[in-house]
């Protein structure tokens, strides 16, 4: 069985680095967050985005937008 040991200076890069991955963390999902905001209300602004998102994918907006008119439409029905 091998180990290694860690030098002090060592542990200290490594902590440093999980800190910033977790500050990174924080931020990815603070942002993740403010997105899905968003897509509950979706703007003209936030369509036009996802639709210059979902260009270089390969994808269009007409499903997504035939699809929201479909919900929008049934949500309208008694």
């Amino acid at each position: 069985m091998s180990s290694i040991q860690a030098t002090d200076s060592g542990t200290t890069k490594f902590l440093e680095l999980l800190v910033k991955i977790s500050e990174h963390q924080k931020t990815i999902c603070k942002l993740l967050d403010e997105l899905m905001q968003l897509l509950d209300m979706p703007s003209e602004y936030v369509l036009k985005l996802l639709a210059r998102l979902l260009v270089p994918m390969g994808h269009g907006m007409d499903k997504p937008a035939q699809n929201m008119k479909i919900e929008v439409i049934r949500s309208e029905l008694p």
